[in-house]
Protein backbone atom coordinates (compact mmCIF):
# COMPACT_ATOMS: atom_id res chain seq x y z
CA UNK A 1 0.00 0.00 0.00
CA UNK A 2 1.18 3.36 -0.93
CA UNK A 3 2.34 6.34 0.99
CA UNK A 4 -0.42 8.24 0.21
CA UNK A 5 -3.16 5.00 0.56
CA UNK A 6 -2.02 4.59 4.02
CA UNK A 7 -2.43 8.25 4.96
CA UNK A 8 -6.29 7.91 3.26
CA UNK A 9 -7.07 4.56 5.30
CA UNK A 10 -6.23 5.87 8.48
CA UNK A 11 -7.71 9.33 8.15
CA UNK A 12 -11.24 7.91 7.57
CA UNK A 13 -11.36 6.12 10.98
CA UNK A 14 -9.32 9.34 12.42
CA UNK A 15 -11.71 11.77 11.25
CA UNK A 16 -14.34 10.12 11.92
CA UNK A 17 -13.71 10.02 15.96
CA UNK A 18 -11.65 13.39 15.81
CA UNK A 19 -14.74 15.09 14.12
CA UNK A 20 -17.18 12.80 16.86
CA UNK A 21 -15.65 14.63 19.84
CA UNK A 22 -13.23 11.50 20.64
CA UNK A 23 -9.66 11.94 21.75
CA UNK A 24 -7.28 10.70 19.08
CA UNK A 25 -3.88 10.15 18.93
CA UNK A 26 -0.71 9.48 16.45
CA UNK A 27 2.29 6.95 17.15
CA UNK A 28 4.59 5.88 15.06
CA UNK A 29 2.89 2.48 14.05
CA UNK A 30 -0.51 4.37 13.49
CA UNK A 31 -3.63 6.04 14.92
CA UNK A 32 -5.08 5.28 17.91
CA UNK A 33 -8.69 6.66 19.52
CA UNK A 34 -9.91 6.60 23.00
CA UNK A 35 -13.17 5.14 23.10
CA UNK A 36 -13.41 3.79 26.41
CA UNK A 37 -12.69 6.41 29.26
CA UNK A 38 -8.42 5.89 29.86
CA UNK A 39 -8.54 3.46 27.29
CA UNK A 40 -6.83 3.45 23.79
CA UNK A 41 -7.98 1.18 20.75
CA UNK A 42 -5.74 1.14 17.34
CA UNK A 43 -7.85 2.45 14.09
CA UNK A 44 -8.52 0.98 11.45
CA UNK A 45 -9.57 -1.91 13.41
CA UNK A 46 -8.57 -4.26 11.25
CA UNK A 47 -4.95 -3.31 10.63
CA UNK A 48 -2.59 -5.48 11.93
CA UNK A 49 0.56 -3.17 13.95
CA UNK A 50 3.47 -4.05 16.04
CA UNK A 51 4.78 -1.49 18.22
CA UNK A 52 7.16 -1.59 20.84
CA UNK A 53 6.77 -1.60 24.41
CA UNK A 54 8.63 1.94 24.30
CA UNK A 55 6.39 3.28 21.62
CA UNK A 56 3.53 2.09 23.96
CA UNK A 57 4.64 3.53 26.82
CA UNK A 58 5.47 6.63 25.26
CA UNK A 59 2.04 6.69 23.86
CA UNK A 60 0.30 6.30 27.24
CA UNK A 61 2.46 9.36 28.47
CA UNK A 62 1.21 11.36 26.21
CA UNK A 63 -2.19 10.58 26.51
CA UNK A 64 -3.08 9.85 30.09
CA UNK A 65 -4.45 6.62 29.56
CA UNK A 66 -4.09 3.66 31.59
CA UNK A 67 -3.65 1.42 28.89
CA UNK A 68 -3.56 0.25 24.99
CA UNK A 69 -5.52 -2.68 22.81
CA UNK A 70 -4.44 -3.54 19.63
CA UNK A 71 -4.73 -6.63 16.84
CA UNK A 72 -1.54 -8.23 16.00
CA UNK A 73 -0.11 -10.64 14.00
CA UNK A 74 -0.21 -14.35 15.53
CA UNK A 75 3.58 -14.94 16.12
CA UNK A 76 3.15 -11.78 18.67
CA UNK A 77 2.70 -11.50 22.18
CA UNK A 78 -1.26 -11.27 23.11
CA UNK A 79 -4.39 -13.04 23.67
CA UNK A 80 -5.76 -15.35 20.76
CA UNK A 81 -8.46 -13.37 18.78
CA UNK A 82 -9.86 -13.23 14.98
CA UNK A 83 -10.73 -10.56 12.48
CA UNK A 84 -14.18 -11.52 10.78
CA UNK A 85 -13.25 -11.12 7.07
CA UNK A 86 -15.34 -11.46 3.51
CA UNK A 87 -12.43 -11.66 0.87
CA UNK A 88 -14.78 -13.61 -1.82
CA UNK A 89 -14.81 -11.22 -4.94
CA UNK A 90 -17.63 -12.05 -7.30
CA UNK A 91 -19.45 -12.90 -3.86
CA UNK A 92 -22.97 -13.52 -4.11
CA UNK A 93 -25.78 -16.06 -2.49
CA UNK A 94 -23.76 -19.14 -3.66
CA UNK A 95 -21.51 -17.97 -0.48
CA UNK A 96 -23.97 -18.68 1.93
CA UNK A 97 -24.96 -21.52 4.18
CA UNK A 98 -27.84 -22.98 3.19
CA UNK A 99 -30.52 -21.64 5.71
CA UNK A 100 -28.83 -18.41 5.46
CA UNK A 101 -29.65 -18.36 1.68
CA UNK A 102 -33.37 -18.55 2.64
CA UNK A 103 -33.23 -16.22 5.35
CA UNK A 104 -31.84 -13.40 2.30
CA UNK A 105 -34.31 -14.80 0.05
CA UNK A 106 -37.09 -14.20 2.58
CA UNK A 107 -35.14 -10.56 3.43
CA UNK A 108 -35.71 -9.90 -0.74
CA UNK A 109 -39.33 -10.76 -0.33
CA UNK A 110 -40.04 -7.93 2.54
CA UNK A 111 -37.54 -5.24 2.69
CA UNK A 112 -35.69 -3.25 0.67
CA UNK A 113 -32.00 -1.71 0.78
CA UNK A 114 -31.93 1.99 0.81
CA UNK A 115 -29.41 4.92 2.25
CA UNK A 116 -29.69 6.25 5.83
CA UNK A 117 -29.91 10.18 6.40
CA UNK A 118 -28.32 11.29 9.18
CA UNK A 119 -31.34 12.12 10.41
CA UNK A 120 -33.00 8.97 10.24
CA UNK A 121 -29.98 7.39 12.33
CA UNK A 122 -30.38 10.12 15.35
CA UNK A 123 -33.87 9.22 15.96
CA UNK A 124 -34.98 5.86 14.55
CA UNK A 125 -31.21 4.54 14.72
CA UNK A 126 -31.06 5.28 18.30
CA UNK A 127 -34.62 3.37 18.75
CA UNK A 128 -33.54 0.61 16.85
CA UNK A 129 -29.90 0.40 19.53
CA UNK A 130 -32.10 0.38 22.36
CA UNK A 131 -34.33 -2.77 20.87
CA UNK A 132 -31.12 -4.51 20.14
CA UNK A 133 -29.47 -4.18 23.38
CA UNK A 134 -32.40 -5.10 25.27
CA UNK A 135 -33.20 -7.74 23.27
CA UNK A 136 -28.81 -9.11 23.46
CA UNK A 137 -29.13 -8.12 27.32
CA UNK A 138 -26.24 -5.73 27.01
CA UNK A 139 -24.70 -2.83 27.87
CA UNK A 140 -23.21 0.02 25.60
CA UNK A 141 -22.97 3.73 25.48
CA UNK A 142 -25.03 3.93 22.13
CA UNK A 143 -27.90 3.53 24.67
CA UNK A 144 -27.40 7.25 25.66
CA UNK A 145 -28.78 9.62 23.23
CA UNK A 146 -26.51 12.39 23.45
CA UNK A 147 -23.51 9.93 22.88
CA UNK A 148 -25.52 8.52 19.81
CA UNK A 149 -26.15 12.31 19.07
CA UNK A 150 -22.04 12.61 19.05
CA UNK A 151 -21.38 9.61 16.48
CA UNK A 152 -24.12 10.79 13.48
CA UNK A 153 -22.64 14.47 13.99
CA UNK A 154 -19.17 12.49 13.45
CA UNK A 155 -20.62 10.83 10.22
CA UNK A 156 -22.08 13.38 8.97
CA UNK A 157 -18.87 15.44 8.75
CA UNK A 158 -16.52 12.59 7.71
CA UNK A 159 -16.01 11.38 4.02
CA UNK A 160 -15.53 7.70 3.16
CA UNK A 161 -18.74 6.58 5.38
CA UNK A 162 -21.60 4.76 4.19
CA UNK A 163 -24.84 4.43 5.67
CA UNK A 164 -27.50 1.37 4.63
CA UNK A 165 -30.64 0.43 5.93
CA UNK A 166 -33.42 -2.32 5.29
CA UNK A 167 -36.75 -0.62 5.27
CA UNK A 168 -40.01 -2.96 5.75
CA UNK A 169 -43.01 -1.42 4.25
CA UNK A 170 -41.13 2.25 4.55
CA UNK A 171 -39.91 1.43 8.25
CA UNK A 172 -36.27 1.24 9.06
CA UNK A 173 -35.92 -2.49 10.34
CA UNK A 174 -32.31 -2.50 10.36
CA UNK A 175 -28.71 -0.04 9.62
CA UNK A 176 -25.13 -0.52 9.34
CA UNK A 177 -22.52 1.89 9.30
CA UNK A 178 -19.61 1.03 6.87
CA UNK A 179 -16.26 3.48 7.20
CA UNK A 180 -14.26 2.80 3.57
CA UNK A 181 -10.60 2.37 3.54
CA UNK A 182 -8.88 2.14 0.44
CA UNK A 183 -7.89 -1.92 1.65
CA UNK A 184 -11.08 -2.52 3.13
CA UNK A 185 -14.66 -1.87 3.91
CA UNK A 186 -15.66 -1.94 7.75
CA UNK A 187 -19.07 -2.54 9.03
CA UNK A 188 -18.59 -0.83 12.77
CA UNK A 189 -22.57 -0.74 13.77
CA UNK A 190 -25.69 -2.25 13.22
CA UNK A 191 -28.52 -2.75 14.89
CA UNK A 192 -32.11 -3.95 14.34
CA UNK A 193 -35.82 -3.63 15.35
CA UNK A 194 -37.02 -6.47 17.73
CA UNK A 195 -40.25 -6.26 16.44
CA UNK A 196 -38.96 -6.68 12.84
CA UNK A 197 -36.58 -9.49 13.17
CA UNK A 198 -39.30 -12.16 11.54
CA UNK A 199 -38.79 -10.36 8.02
CA UNK A 200 -35.00 -11.03 7.90
CA UNK A 201 -34.16 -7.60 7.53
CA UNK A 202 -30.04 -7.76 8.99
CA UNK A 203 -29.49 -11.28 6.67
CA UNK A 204 -30.31 -9.03 3.65
CA UNK A 205 -28.52 -5.65 4.78
CA UNK A 206 -25.53 -7.75 5.69
CA UNK A 207 -25.74 -9.91 2.24
CA UNK A 208 -26.05 -6.47 0.35
CA UNK A 209 -23.26 -4.55 1.75
CA UNK A 210 -20.90 -7.66 1.43
CA UNK A 211 -22.22 -8.03 -2.19
CA UNK A 212 -22.01 -4.18 -2.74
CA UNK A 213 -18.07 -3.97 -1.95
CA UNK A 214 -16.74 -7.28 -3.28
CA UNK A 215 -19.09 -7.36 -6.49
CA UNK A 216 -21.00 -4.51 -7.54
CA UNK A 217 -18.32 -1.73 -7.22
CA UNK A 218 -15.74 -1.57 -9.92
CA UNK A 219 -13.03 -1.61 -7.34
CA UNK A 220 -13.86 -4.55 -5.04
CA UNK A 221 -12.71 -4.46 -1.68
CA UNK A 222 -12.74 -7.34 1.02
CA UNK A 223 -14.96 -6.42 3.96
CA UNK A 224 -14.31 -6.11 7.58
CA UNK A 225 -17.47 -7.60 9.84
CA UNK A 226 -15.28 -6.64 12.99
CA UNK A 227 -12.27 -7.78 15.47
CA UNK A 228 -12.77 -10.29 17.71
CA UNK A 229 -14.64 -9.34 21.01
CA UNK A 230 -12.92 -9.03 24.12
CA UNK A 231 -16.41 -11.59 24.97
CA UNK A 232 -17.42 -14.45 23.60
CA UNK A 233 -19.86 -14.33 21.01
CA UNK A 234 -21.23 -17.44 19.37
CA UNK A 235 -24.07 -17.03 17.87
CA UNK A 236 -22.57 -14.25 15.96
CA UNK A 237 -19.86 -15.93 15.07
CA UNK A 238 -22.74 -18.61 13.85
CA UNK A 239 -24.17 -15.89 11.61
CA UNK A 240 -21.27 -14.24 10.15
CA UNK A 241 -19.87 -17.44 9.09
CA UNK A 242 -23.17 -18.61 7.51
CA UNK A 243 -23.20 -15.30 5.63
CA UNK A 244 -19.92 -16.12 4.02
CA UNK A 245 -17.45 -14.53 6.31
CA UNK A 246 -14.49 -16.50 7.71
CA UNK A 247 -12.69 -15.93 10.91
CA UNK A 248 -8.89 -15.48 10.44
CA UNK A 249 -6.89 -15.98 13.46
CA UNK A 250 -5.07 -13.34 14.96
CA UNK A 251 -4.06 -12.14 18.27
CA UNK A 252 -4.73 -8.86 19.85
CA UNK A 253 -2.83 -7.41 22.69
CA UNK A 254 -3.79 -5.65 25.76
CA UNK A 255 -0.50 -3.30 27.40
CA UNK A 256 -1.17 -1.09 30.67
CA UNK A 257 0.76 1.54 32.56
CA UNK A 258 3.49 -0.57 35.07
CA UNK A 259 1.88 0.83 37.97
CA UNK A 260 -1.33 -0.98 37.03
CA UNK A 261 0.07 -3.94 36.15
CA UNK A 262 0.87 -4.29 39.19
CA UNK A 263 -2.05 -5.28 40.49
CA UNK A 264 -3.67 -7.29 37.35
CA UNK A 265 -3.88 -10.21 39.25
CA UNK A 266 -6.53 -13.53 38.96
CA UNK A 267 -7.64 -12.34 42.66
CA UNK A 268 -8.65 -8.91 40.49
CA UNK A 269 -10.66 -10.60 38.20
CA UNK A 270 -12.60 -12.33 40.97
CA UNK A 271 -13.95 -9.98 42.52
CA UNK A 272 -14.57 -8.05 39.64
CA UNK A 273 -16.83 -10.76 38.70
CA UNK A 274 -18.59 -11.19 42.49
CA UNK A 275 -19.21 -7.26 42.43
CA UNK A 276 -20.83 -7.80 38.46
CA UNK A 277 -22.90 -10.70 39.69
CA UNK A 278 -24.26 -10.17 42.84
CA UNK A 279 -23.92 -5.89 43.66
CA UNK A 280 -24.36 -4.16 40.21
CA UNK A 281 -26.18 -7.41 38.71
CA UNK A 282 -24.75 -6.98 35.39
CA UNK A 283 -25.73 -3.47 34.72
CA UNK A 284 -22.41 -1.74 34.62
CA UNK A 285 -20.88 -1.08 30.95
CA UNK A 286 -17.65 -0.22 32.32
CA UNK A 287 -17.66 -2.86 34.66
CA UNK A 288 -18.62 -5.31 32.14
CA UNK A 289 -15.70 -4.35 29.92
CA UNK A 290 -12.94 -4.19 33.07
CA UNK A 291 -13.94 -7.62 33.50
CA UNK A 292 -13.11 -8.78 30.13
CA UNK A 293 -10.02 -7.00 29.60
CA UNK A 294 -9.08 -8.48 32.53
CA UNK A 295 -9.74 -12.27 31.73
CA UNK A 296 -8.16 -11.51 28.49
CA UNK A 297 -5.12 -9.65 29.84
CA UNK A 298 -4.29 -12.82 31.96
CA UNK A 299 -4.91 -15.02 28.83
CA UNK A 300 -1.83 -13.45 27.04
CA UNK A 301 0.80 -15.76 25.84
Amino acid sequence: MSKEELKIEHSVFYEFYKNAGFKVYTSQSGEWCEIQHGMLMSIPYHRLISPSAGELDQLLKISGAWGVRFPIEMSNYGFLSKLEVCDHFGYDQNFLQHKFRNRVAKGEQNCEIKTVSIQELKNEGYSLNLRTLERQKRNDPKANEEYWHKICDGLAKTSGINIFGAYFQGRLAAYVVVLETPSMAEMIIQNSDTELLSYCPNNLLTYYVTWYYLTKRSNPIPVCYGLGSLEETPGLDRYKKGMGYVMQPIKQRLHFRKEIRLFLRPWLLFLGNLINKHVVKGKSYTLDKCCAMLKRYLEQQ
